[in-house]
Protein backbone atom coordinates (compact mmCIF):
# COMPACT_ATOMS: atom_id res chain seq x y z
CA UNK A 1 0.00 0.00 0.00
CA UNK A 2 0.98 3.95 -1.10
CA UNK A 3 1.02 6.54 2.15
CA UNK A 4 0.83 9.84 1.58
CA UNK A 5 3.96 11.70 3.00
CA UNK A 6 3.89 15.07 2.83
CA UNK A 7 0.87 17.73 1.39
CA UNK A 8 1.45 21.39 0.85
CA UNK A 9 -1.30 23.76 0.62
CA UNK A 10 -0.97 25.87 -2.83
CA UNK A 11 -4.48 27.79 -2.72
CA UNK A 12 -8.00 26.73 -1.08
CA UNK A 13 -8.50 23.79 -3.42
CA UNK A 14 -5.35 22.80 -4.75
CA UNK A 15 -2.46 20.46 -2.57
CA UNK A 16 0.54 19.79 -3.40
CA UNK A 17 0.99 15.68 -2.58
CA UNK A 18 4.07 13.56 -2.19
CA UNK A 19 3.67 9.51 -1.65
CA UNK A 20 5.62 7.20 -0.36
CA UNK A 21 6.92 6.23 -3.95
CA UNK A 22 8.50 9.05 -4.73
CA UNK A 23 6.08 10.71 -6.68
CA UNK A 24 4.40 14.10 -6.56
CA UNK A 25 0.80 15.11 -7.19
CA UNK A 26 -0.90 18.74 -7.67
CA UNK A 27 -4.05 17.89 -7.02
CA UNK A 28 -7.70 20.38 -7.50
CA UNK A 29 -10.43 18.37 -4.87
CA UNK A 30 -12.67 18.97 -8.07
CA UNK A 31 -10.54 16.46 -9.98
CA UNK A 32 -10.94 13.70 -7.40
CA UNK A 33 -13.51 11.41 -7.52
CA UNK A 34 -12.76 8.61 -5.56
CA UNK A 35 -10.50 10.14 -2.96
CA UNK A 36 -12.53 12.53 -0.46
CA UNK A 37 -10.05 15.47 -0.53
CA UNK A 38 -10.32 15.23 3.60
CA UNK A 39 -8.00 12.03 3.22
CA UNK A 40 -5.14 14.01 1.60
CA UNK A 41 -3.43 14.59 4.82
CA UNK A 42 0.36 13.21 6.16
CA UNK A 43 0.45 9.11 6.88
CA UNK A 44 -2.81 8.13 5.05
CA UNK A 45 -2.88 5.04 3.15
CA UNK A 46 -4.30 4.53 0.15
CA UNK A 47 -6.04 2.09 -2.22
CA UNK A 48 -4.66 1.28 -5.91
CA UNK A 49 -7.92 2.63 -6.61
CA UNK A 50 -7.89 5.73 -4.83
CA UNK A 51 -3.92 6.06 -5.90
CA UNK A 52 -5.06 5.75 -9.86
CA UNK A 53 -8.24 8.51 -8.78
CA UNK A 54 -4.85 10.64 -7.23
CA UNK A 55 -2.58 10.34 -10.19
CA UNK A 56 -5.91 11.25 -12.63
CA UNK A 57 -6.30 14.49 -10.66
CA UNK A 58 -2.95 14.98 -11.61
CA UNK A 59 -3.26 14.70 -15.22
CA UNK A 60 -6.36 16.92 -15.12
CA UNK A 61 -4.47 19.84 -13.23
CA UNK A 62 -1.52 19.32 -15.26
CA UNK A 63 -4.23 19.99 -18.21
CA UNK A 64 -5.59 23.21 -16.65
CA UNK A 65 -2.12 24.66 -16.40
CA UNK A 66 -0.89 23.93 -19.92
CA UNK A 67 -5.18 25.04 -21.10
CA UNK A 68 -4.30 28.41 -18.89
CA UNK A 69 -0.65 29.09 -20.58
CA UNK A 70 -3.24 29.32 -24.00
CA UNK A 71 -5.80 31.22 -22.23
CA UNK A 72 -3.55 33.26 -21.19
CA UNK A 73 -1.97 34.72 -24.21
CA UNK A 74 -5.50 34.46 -26.30
CA UNK A 75 -9.14 33.75 -26.12
CA UNK A 76 -9.49 30.03 -27.32
CA UNK A 77 -12.48 28.14 -28.67
CA UNK A 78 -12.85 24.70 -26.38
CA UNK A 79 -13.19 22.34 -29.57
CA UNK A 80 -9.26 24.00 -30.80
CA UNK A 81 -7.84 24.48 -27.27
CA UNK A 82 -8.75 20.60 -26.69
CA UNK A 83 -7.07 19.76 -29.72
CA UNK A 84 -4.03 21.35 -28.72
CA UNK A 85 -4.42 20.02 -25.26
CA UNK A 86 -4.44 16.49 -26.81
CA UNK A 87 -1.37 17.27 -29.67
CA UNK A 88 0.88 18.14 -26.89
CA UNK A 89 0.30 14.54 -24.62
CA UNK A 90 -2.58 15.13 -22.28
CA UNK A 91 -5.21 12.52 -22.28
CA UNK A 92 -8.90 12.97 -23.46
CA UNK A 93 -10.14 12.45 -20.16
CA UNK A 94 -7.72 14.75 -18.59
CA UNK A 95 -8.43 17.65 -20.89
CA UNK A 96 -12.21 16.91 -20.95
CA UNK A 97 -11.88 17.50 -16.51
CA UNK A 98 -9.89 20.31 -16.79
CA UNK A 99 -11.57 22.24 -19.79
CA UNK A 100 -15.14 22.13 -17.65
CA UNK A 101 -13.67 23.36 -14.45
CA UNK A 102 -11.95 26.00 -16.87
CA UNK A 103 -15.38 26.65 -18.29
CA UNK A 104 -17.10 26.80 -14.99
CA UNK A 105 -14.46 29.68 -13.68
CA UNK A 106 -15.21 31.61 -16.61
CA UNK A 107 -11.75 31.02 -18.03
CA UNK A 108 -13.04 29.41 -21.35
CA UNK A 109 -15.85 30.92 -22.90
CA UNK A 110 -16.96 29.94 -26.56
CA UNK A 111 -18.98 33.48 -26.74
CA UNK A 112 -16.41 35.44 -25.72
CA UNK A 113 -13.94 33.61 -28.04
CA UNK A 114 -16.30 34.23 -30.70
CA UNK A 115 -16.41 37.77 -30.33
CA UNK A 116 -12.76 38.15 -30.30
CA UNK A 117 -12.58 36.12 -33.82
CA UNK A 118 -15.29 37.83 -35.03
CA UNK A 119 -13.50 41.33 -33.96
CA UNK A 120 -9.93 40.68 -35.21
CA UNK A 121 -10.95 38.94 -38.41
CA UNK A 122 -13.26 42.42 -39.34
CA UNK A 123 -9.91 43.83 -39.32
CA UNK A 124 -8.59 42.67 -42.40
CA UNK A 125 -11.43 41.30 -44.17
CA UNK A 126 -14.94 42.26 -45.30
CA UNK A 127 -17.09 39.03 -45.23
CA UNK A 128 -21.29 38.64 -44.99
CA UNK A 129 -22.67 36.42 -42.41
CA UNK A 130 -23.05 33.02 -44.15
CA UNK A 131 -18.57 33.06 -44.33
CA UNK A 132 -18.24 33.91 -40.45
CA UNK A 133 -20.66 31.44 -39.75
CA UNK A 134 -18.77 28.93 -41.66
CA UNK A 135 -15.79 30.57 -39.87
CA UNK A 136 -16.80 29.96 -36.35
CA UNK A 137 -17.90 26.73 -36.76
CA UNK A 138 -14.87 25.28 -38.62
CA UNK A 139 -13.05 26.72 -35.20
CA UNK A 140 -15.70 24.16 -33.05
CA UNK A 141 -17.82 26.61 -31.82
CA UNK A 142 -21.60 25.50 -31.60
CA UNK A 143 -24.06 26.40 -34.24
CA UNK A 144 -26.65 28.58 -31.50
CA UNK A 145 -23.46 29.93 -30.00
CA UNK A 146 -22.30 31.19 -33.46
CA UNK A 147 -25.16 32.69 -34.72
CA UNK A 148 -26.27 34.73 -31.36
CA UNK A 149 -22.60 36.23 -31.20
CA UNK A 150 -22.97 36.90 -35.16
CA UNK A 151 -26.49 38.73 -33.97
CA UNK A 152 -24.25 40.49 -31.52
CA UNK A 153 -21.65 41.51 -33.76
CA UNK A 154 -24.09 42.86 -36.61
CA UNK A 155 -25.86 45.10 -33.90
CA UNK A 156 -22.40 47.04 -33.77
CA UNK A 157 -21.36 46.35 -37.87
CA UNK A 158 -23.45 47.45 -40.53
CA UNK A 159 -22.77 44.60 -43.07
CA UNK A 160 -23.61 46.60 -45.94
CA UNK A 161 -20.46 48.60 -45.00
CA UNK A 162 -18.51 45.06 -44.96
CA UNK A 163 -19.90 44.63 -48.79
CA UNK A 164 -19.16 48.22 -49.66
CA UNK A 165 -15.50 47.13 -48.25
CA UNK A 166 -15.53 43.62 -50.58
CA UNK A 167 -16.70 46.09 -53.42
CA UNK A 168 -14.09 48.30 -53.40
CA UNK A 169 -11.27 45.35 -53.48
CA UNK A 170 -12.59 44.01 -56.14
CA UNK A 171 -13.16 47.40 -58.22
CA UNK A 172 -9.02 47.91 -57.17
CA UNK A 173 -8.40 44.49 -58.42
CA UNK A 174 -10.61 45.25 -61.91
CA UNK A 175 -12.43 42.22 -61.25
CA UNK A 176 -15.23 42.22 -63.58
CA UNK A 177 -19.20 42.42 -63.05
CA UNK A 178 -19.46 38.28 -63.46
CA UNK A 179 -16.11 37.43 -61.29
CA UNK A 180 -17.42 40.08 -58.79
CA UNK A 181 -20.28 38.34 -58.00
CA UNK A 182 -18.76 35.10 -57.68
CA UNK A 183 -16.22 36.83 -55.26
CA UNK A 184 -18.75 37.98 -53.04
CA UNK A 185 -20.88 35.43 -52.83
CA UNK A 186 -17.80 33.83 -51.68
CA UNK A 187 -17.08 35.60 -49.55
CA UNK A 188 -20.57 35.36 -47.45
CA UNK A 189 -22.81 37.62 -49.00
CA UNK A 190 -26.13 36.71 -50.04
CA UNK A 191 -27.40 36.51 -53.80
CA UNK A 192 -30.07 39.28 -53.23
CA UNK A 193 -27.88 41.76 -51.01
CA UNK A 194 -24.94 41.63 -53.92
CA UNK A 195 -27.92 42.07 -56.92
CA UNK A 196 -29.25 45.03 -54.86
CA UNK A 197 -25.70 46.83 -54.25
CA UNK A 198 -24.71 46.13 -57.78
CA UNK A 199 -28.07 47.43 -59.30
CA UNK A 200 -27.44 50.62 -57.59
CA UNK A 201 -23.75 51.55 -58.92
Amino acid sequence: MVQITATKQISWDCVQVTLSMGSSFFVRSCYLQELPAERLVPQETLSELELEDLADAGLAFSAEKAAMAYLGRAEQSRHLLAMKLRKKGHGEVAVARALDYLEVRNFLCDSRFAEAWLRNRSINHAEGRTKLLSGLLAKGVDRSTAIQSLDQYFEVVDQDDLLDRALEKCRRLGKTVEATEKYLLRKGFSYKEIKLKMSNI
